[in-house]
């Protein structure tokens, strides 16, 4: 079940947003709903790692695919067999990129996740994107 899609323009190239895509650990940076990430190992296919949000409990997480610097999707793993996939593509475009985080759920409660999903990254997601794309052009500057 499709959750949200959220987009948002960058002045800077892709490389510079998958730099902080790939610092699990330094996502605090960007994500004002994240307490604290790690990651085993290297950002690449197959890797594993943690996240705890503000207000929830810690989630694992598995990179099902990752292409640098243009795309990348992890999967986090719910109560009770959900899963929710996080889709982020990185485009190029005239002077800057395009990020994109396109999130859905799947499982046995996806049904019931889906709606509770979009109401909370209705409201979080827009402006964790818009800080990314800012700290991706500081970064870049």
């Amino acid at each position: 079940m499709h959750v949200i899609t959220v987009t948002r323009r960058c002045e800077a190239p892709p490389e510079a947003v998958w730099q902080l895509f790939a610092d699990v650990p330094g996502r605090t940076r960007w994500d004002d709903e994240l307490e604290r990430g790690g990651i085993d190992g290297l950002f690449v296919k197959g890797a594993r790692g943690t996240v705890k949000l503000k207000s929830q409990p810690e989630r694992r997480f598995e990179i099902l695919e990752c292409e640098p610097p243009v795309r990348y999707t992890d999967r986090y793993f719910l109560p009770m067999g959900g899963k929710m996939d996080w889709v982020h593509t990185v485009r190029a475009v005239d002077g800057g990129c395009d990020i994109t985080f396109d999130i859905s759920v799947s499982g046995p409660t996806g049904f019931l996740l889906g709606p509770i999903m979009k109401k909370i990254l209705g409201r979080a997601l827009p402006p964790t994107v818009e800080k990314l794309a800012a700290v991706a052009a500081k970064l870049d500057s």
